[in-house]
């Protein structure tokens, strides 16, 4: 088969007589050959049609007719030429047609209203081809349309055509258009696009062959460099193209920021990058001393300044482009200072070395380093003057070690470290843990360096002491007899050994060491608990009162019970605890009726001119009845002679001055804590707090921890990179929000000592819900989660769904930010969401839930690899996915299964048998075979027997007919001269041209005296490993006339054998390429069968 996208010549040739063929071969026109193609008051319009393969396609057609009388009007058109053997459809007789067109094809335009539009259904590559009207007015006349109209079938459609505007730039609206190919009203295109931000997409249209979209965005600096994909589906035939371009959008400068680089001399490199498409063409510097700001008038990218002074400086750029500026953050160039904050790293090394590492913070880099050792008391200079050294440790003495830190401002000593020493197991103790069962844990634990290796257990029963030939870390052993036991362990390393004290292992008893704690509770209330000591554990307490001599039980159990105080008599308690061996009863406890001062206390009032008032609270029975107050500076303490309850002192110094109080009672005295006076300061710690009030205001309010307090705010407005100062100097001021540019505040807060500037506070803006967008999760039993996103100020407070399904959409009822439902079934099935807030609503773009189905649109794709060999790789969509790929060989009619079940296979090519292959692609729903993909085949080229040369009167002309499947040369060859494929030289011609596998050259040499015999026609291929050549004899026409002579004679003769070699000549093509039509039908037969 023959795919080309223009018409075949071999085919136009076949449609043609015999005449025509002459005609043309002798270079005359057209109409001599052909009449009645166009008259006067005749005219036609139709319009080209490229269409897709197993598609319909509908030719738009319109025509006019000379203005006369008829009864009827009939249509019929013709492929190839304007012959009724070529017939595809006719009006009057709808079964007049060729047999590959009966059924296929229509004319479905309004013949009396001069509308000739045709459709042909079922579209085959071989309908690519160009095709004729023709009209018949009954009554009047017919007529045959000679102009032409191309039908192209394509195998795939044509990418979408993607049509971008001129510029796209931030912030100003967008569209962009889609045009897909569209020429089958039963094929209409699915047009899609590529998720995309802040976008919304028109109704297709549909206009001259074409349908199209347009997407609606608003550009934004995150759009630059995304890819936007534009896909067509055209459902009938399962195709799918795809076409892509890369957004270029301009924006203004953002993330600007300055980076810092140390150079030689003091110096530092400041350099301003910034993000902006097209970039920053200009940059400006300032600088920030002393709270001043100074323009530098420097436009570099780069600028080089000082640095080292003991002020603070910094820098910020703004950088600009043609759109618009931005400023960077100021960056504060170091100040130079002696080394501090010097310390020193330890780290072990192997052979009971110590690496020292000296740590120092200096500007300029500290330079040199000095290292001492501690030992006895005595401090040595080591003379080692490396940031590390590397020392032993394990002595028994003490050790440690400092460096000393110098640049060339001063020297800084970090705090010694001591070394780890060496020595014997110390510190050795047991720890009891009980276990189940009557039983206990005894672990071992011990200090030593180094590390104890082993421990050993001792019992101690009447006071002998028994080996347990135990040598754990933890041992355990049971416990509760009437006998006292105890145990101890011994530690031992290298150095020695240490032994722990014994340990008690506890035996049942009855309670003992009975007691009562007293706690004093609010209300006059006394708190009395019960404590024994008794294993098992006490499980019974009982409480007693003792009041003048008298004992009563109080009928109380618990072990803690609340008794009144105050009374004037003597009352006492005390408590019995009982366990299963026995009771015990504890010591009465008298109850306390007066006590001394207690709960001692400062407090302290702010009063005008910089005076504090100083209260001392107690709580005493009898009530205190004297204050003494005290006074500490500077670590000593001063007795201030006023016996008053409140003092008033001042405040407001630098130094730090604490005062307390001593309050007495007849029964005793006590002491508050100390309570420090604050002391003067600048504003600190200066933030701005913001809340939201009605009628879309904001209160901002400015905080500061000054002494003495703020007694100045003052605010200031940052909009597009410009501080301007409002003027407004209150504590909280009301501003408006919602707009869209981006605003901010900040406050200066100022009292007599300095002032503080807060970091700069976002007001929020206002927009109507953007970004929309749906999740999807699977759920368990084939169920699938929905969630609604959108971001909105204010913010999004209703949510609706939609499901699309055949092209209907509805609205589910459904208004939560997330839904659930089901999938898998065949049907495509789609769902969007609308977020809704008080400013608008905002669609997202429809989701499609996947389905179940079978293998499809299953195709093979080849690709050569080297040595001639083919990789053919299967491709089906199915859901669930292929699981299975089996592999077809078409050869000679014969089909045979290769066995190979991969996704890719890879074959040999080149043999001169025609051989195909397709696959079959399998899932446990089904499966799916793709159509037969042809191996490209090798054969020489052939010199057709139908060359030859012939003699004329006045010229030499010679045809070389050659069948080929690739690119050749011809070249011809005369005695002493050879003649290129191509070309002229006023004596010589040659002209070439090629008729699908059949190339004809042909060669003319002027001159009728030529003593030439013999021509060689000499055949290569594109690779110039194939060579052919044929020796053509030249036969003379016009030489055997015997007597007849005479220039008239010669000239008829030479003329009528022209015309017998040009007629013989197009009699073989038009044979020729008729047998090879023919074998393209059977080829078809096969690889249909």
């Amino acid at each position: 088969m023959y795919k080309d996208t223009q018409i075949p010549l071999y085919r136009i040739l076949q449609s043609l007589s015999i005449e025509v063929i002459f005609c043309i071969l002798m270079s005359c026109p057209l109409p001599c050959c052909l009449s009645g193609v166009t008259s006067e008051g005749w005219s036609m319009k139709a319009l080209p049609r490229r269409a897709i393969s197993s598609s319909c396609v509908a030719i738009p057609c319109n025509f006019d007719i000379p203005s006369h009388s008829y009864t009827a009007l009939h249509g019929a058109w013709f492929k190839y030429w304007y012959r009724w053997k070529y017939t595809i459809t006719y009006t009057k007789d709808p079964n007049y047609a060729m047999a590959a067109f009966v059924g296929r094809a229509k004319i479905i335009g309004d013949l009396e209203g001069k509308n000739c539009s045709v459709r042909i259904d079922s579209l085959r590559a071989e309908d690519s081809d160009v095709y004729y009207f023709y009209v018949d007015a009954e009554g009047y006349t017919d007529h045959t349309f000679t102009k032409p109209v191309q039908l192209q079938v394509l195998d795939v459609p044509d990418k979408p055509d993607i049509v971008l505007p001129k510029d796209l730039q931030e912030g100003t609206p967008a569209h962009i258009i889609c045009k897909c190919l569209y020429t089958c009203p039963d094929n209409h295109p699915n047009l899609t696009w590529s998720e995309l931000s802040t976008s919304s997409v028109s109704n297709i249209t549909e206009t001259g062959g074409e349908v199209s979209a347009v997407l609606t965005f608003n550009p934004s600096f995150k759009h630059h460099g995304r890819t936007l994909r534009c896909t067509c589906d055209y459902p009938q035939t399962n195709h799918r193209v795809v076409n892509s371009v890369t957004l270029n959008v301009k924006y203004s400068p953002r993330n600007t920021s300055v980076r810092m680089t140390l150079e030689n001399g003091k110096m530092i490199s400041l350099s301003c990058s910034s993000d902006g498409n097209p970039a920053a063409h200009n940059f400006t510097w300032v600088k920030i001393s002393q709270s001043k700001v100074t323009n530098l008038a420097l436009a570099a990218q780069t600028i080089t300044v000082p640095y080292g002074f003991e002020e603070e400086i910094s820098y910020c750029c703004e950088a600009t482009s043609i759109l618009s500026s931005s400023q960077s953050l100021p960056i504060r160039i170091p100040t130079e200072y002696s080394p501090h904050n010097t310390s020193v790293r330890m780290t072990l090394e192997k052979g009971k070395m110590i690496s020292l590492s000296c740590f120092s913070d200096g500007n300029p880099a500290v330079h040199n380093f000095t290292w001492f050792k501690i030992s006895q008391g005595k401090v040595t200079n080591l003379a080692l003057d490396g940031q590390t050294i590397t020392v032993p440790y394990g002595f028994e003495e003490e050790i440690s070690y400092y460096c000393e830190a110098t640049s060339i401002l001063g020297s800084s000593q970090a705090l010694p470290i001591r070394f780890p020493t060496e020595y014997a197991p110390r510190n050795t103790s047991v720890r009891m843990t009980l276990e189940k069962g009557k039983m206990i844990s005894l672990s071992c634990f011990s200090d030593g360096n180094p590390a104890v290796h082993n421990f050993t257990w001792f019992k101690i029963s009447e006071g002998k002491v028994t080996n347990l030939a135990l040598a754990g870390q933890t041992i355990t052993v049971p416990y509760g007899f009437e006998e006292k036991i105890s145990y101890y362990c011994e530690a031992t390393n290298i150095l020695g050994s240490s032994q722990s004290l014994p340990i008690r292992i506890p035996t049942e008893y009855a309670p003992r060491n009975t007691s009562v704690r007293m706690t004093l509770e609010k209300g006059k209330m006394i708190s009395l608990s019960c404590f024994s000591d008794g294993n098992p554990a006490v499980h019974n307490f009982t409480w007693f009162k003792i009041s003048e001599g008298k004992v009563t039980n109080l009928a109380l159990a618990g072990q803690t019970i609340t008794v009144p105080y105050g009374f004037e008599e003597k009352i006492s308690y005390y408590c019995e605890a009982t366990n299963i061996l026995g009771s015990s009863q504890s010591l009465p406890i008298r109850i306390p009726t007066e006590y001394s001062a207690r709960n001692t206390s400062v407090r302290m009032t702010l009063e005008k001119g910089k005076m504090i008032s100083l209260s001392c609270s107690s709580d005493g029975n009898p009530a205190v009845h004297n204050f003494t107050w005290f006074k500490i500076s500077q670590g000593k303490v001063t007795t201030l002679a006023h016996a008053g309850q409140t003092i008033t002192v001042p405040y407001g110094f630098d130094e730090e001055i604490s005062y307390y109080c001593e309050a007495t009672s007849i029964l005793g005295s006590s002491q508050s804590l100390p309570i420090r006076i604050p002391t003067e300061y600048s504003p600190r710690n200066t933030s701005v707090r913001m809340t939201l009030e009605k009628g879309k205001m904001i209160s901002l309010s400015c905080f500061s921890d000054g002494n003495p307090a703020v007694h100045n705010f003052t605010w200031f407005k940052i909009s597009q990179g410009k501080v301007m100062n409002l003027a407004l100097d209150g504590q909280t001021i009301t501003v408006p929000y919602g707009f869209k540019e981006e605003i901010s505040y900040y406050c200066e807060a100022t009292s007599i000592l300095g002032s503080s500037q807060s970091q700069p506070i976002r007001i929020p803006t206002e927009y109507a819900p953007r970004n929309m967008s749906v999740r999807m999760t699977l759920e368990k039993g084939k169920m699938i989660s929905l969630s609604c996103f959108s971001d909105g100020n204010p913010a999004v407070h209703n949510f609706t769904w939609f499901k699309i399904s055949q092209g209907k959409v509805t609205n589910l009822a459904r208004d939560g930010q997330t839904i659930t439902v089901p999938y898998g079934f065949e049907k495509e099935i789609s769902y969007y969401c609308e977020a809704t807030s008080i400013l608008g609503s905002s669609q997202s773009l429809p989701i499609r839930i996947p389905t179940e189905y079978s293998p499809r649109n299953t195709s093979v794709r080849m690709t050569l690899e080297n040595g001639k060999m083919i990789t053919l790789s299967c491709s089906s969509d199915g859901n669930p996915a292929v699981h299975n790929f089996t592999w077809f060989k078409i050869s000679q009619g014969k089909v045979t299964n290769l066995a190979l079940a991969g996704q890719t296979i890879t074959v040999p090519y080149g043999f001169e048998e025609e051989i195909s292959y397709y696959c079959e692609a399998t899932s446990i729903l089904g499966s799916s075979q793709s159509l037969p993909i042809r191996v490209p085949t090798e054969y020489g080229a052939v010199i057709l027997p139908e060359s030859r040369c012939t003699q004329y009167l006045t010229n030499l002309t010679c045809l070389c007919l050659v069948r080929t499947n690739s690119s050749v040369h011809i070249t011809w060859a005369l005695p002493g001269r050879t003649l290129r494929q191509t070309g002229s030289d006023g004596i010589y011609k040659t002209e070439s041209a090629r008729v699908g596998p059949l190339v004809t050259n042909t060669l003319t040499i002027s001159g009728s005296n030529m003593a030439v015999q013999t021509v060689n026609c000499s055949v290569v291929n594109d690779r110039g490993d194939r060579h052919l050549q044929r020796r053509l004899e030249i036969q003379a026409v016009g030489e055997q006339a015997g007597t007849r002579s005479g220039l008239m004679w010669k000239i008829g003769l030479g003329s009528v054998g022209g015309a017998v070699l040009l007629i013989t000549t197009a009699i073989a093509i038009y044979l020729i390429t008729k047998t090879f039509r023919r074998t393209d039908k059977r080829k078809m037969r096969r690889i249909r069968k």
